[in-house]
């Protein structure tokens, strides 16, 4: 009998892990089919802006169309000046020579985005499905895909392990099958999609402008407020070596970190990044110096910064700050970034 049970065990187990594998399979041949087919586009909220109608966690699917197709009330996402995808509802359309301008405003924010987006094309927002964002976004970490893997791997020994040996009777116990099982297939397909572009999925921000809900955290309700024009000031290190460009501004709240990008200005290309300012009382004074050390190349930079909480990264201001800079050789022996455009 207990041989009996342990059989049971097994084969149950056989069972529920194969039927899973199959199904998470079947899904993803479904949406690579899909992308492939009708050029679908997969979103992951990644903010609550767009609440109640698009909570943070929905997984979304949208299409590329022409901005001229684009009404009023449609939900679109489109990539911002500072290279962020944003997804909001539009409220207004208008026209910018040959291409459509767009104003845009979160269903949960009170007031439209800072930007206008001039587009030839969005995306828009034809579906989406409540939580299922934050099972694919976990599925896409390293964790995730290790799990995915290893499901993979198991239906394949589930599924073509070499069968038990036969019994005294010259039976072969009950429940197990020779050949191949299409359940395993299935489940080996997916995975193998998964791994394509086309079945990743993007994320978008919905930024708030106003208060809105956020469901973890201490924080119930905020309205980030970008921070003041940055000035800018030459500091001299020694004998020309060190030399710097200073920015600096008052800290907007204690909650506030500034997230910062020095842009090459001839393409907008990112050649550094980072933080500055968290954990900053209010009314202090936030520094950034910009060195020698981020680039090599002397040429025309812009330094751009957004304050965001130090808490969520999915919280930010609609609005950046804009800085040139520049990087000059000083006499063959040193060089420094200097304020300013040369």
């Amino acid at each position: 009998m207990t041989g009996t049970r342990r059989g049971t065990k097994r084969r149950l187990v056989r069972e529920v892990a194969l039927w899973i594998g199959a199904v998470l399979g079947v899904l993803s041949i479904v949406a690579t089919v899909a992308a492939l087919a009708f050029d679908v586009k997969p979103l992951v909220f990644r903010s609550g802006s767009m609440s109640p109608a698009i909570e943070s966690g929905a997984l979304a699917l949208a299409r590329e169309v022409p901005a001229t197709q684009v009404e009023k009330g449609d939900v679109v996402s489109v990539i911002g000046a500072d290279g962020v995808r944003v997804t909001h509802r539009v409220v207004a359309v208008g026209q910018v020579g040959g291409s459509v301008s767009l104003a845009l405003q979160g269903d949960a924010n009170a007031t439209p985005d800072a930007e206008a987006y001039t587009v030839g094309s969005v995306d828009r927002v034809l579906w989406d499905v409540p939580h299922v964002g934050r099972v694919v976004a976990a599925a896409g970490s390293p964790i995730g895909t290790f799990v995915c893997g290893a499901l993979v791997m198991l239906c394949l020994y589930l599924a073509f392990a070499p069968t038990r040996p036969r019994t005294q009777a010259g039976r072969r116990p009950a429940g197990r099958r020779r050949g191949t099982d299409a359940r395993a297939v299935m489940a080996v397909l997916g995975g193998a999609l998964l791994a394509l572009p086309l079945a990743q999925p993007q994320g978008t921000l919905a930024y708030f402008t106003d208060s809105a809900p956020m469901s973890t955290g201490s924080i119930s309700s905020h309205r980030v407020v970008s921070q003041a024009q940055p000035t800018c000031a030459n500091v001299n290190g020694l004998l020309v070596l060190g030399n710097v460009a200073r920015l600096s501004w008052t800290q907007v709240d204690a909650k506030y970190e500034y997230f910062w990008e020095l842009r090459r200005t001839s393409d907008s290309v990112a050649v550094g990044s980072g933080e500055v300012g968290q954990g900053q009382a209010l009314g202090s004074v936030v520094e950034l110096n910009i060195g020698t050390g981020l680039i090599g190349v002397n040429a025309n930079y812009d330094v751009v910064v957004r304050a965001r909480l130090s808490s969520t990264n999915a919280w930010v201001a609609a609005a950046t700050t804009t800085t040139p800079v520049r990087r000059d050789s000083i006499l063959f022996i040193g060089a420094a970034f200097r304020c300013g455009h040369g």
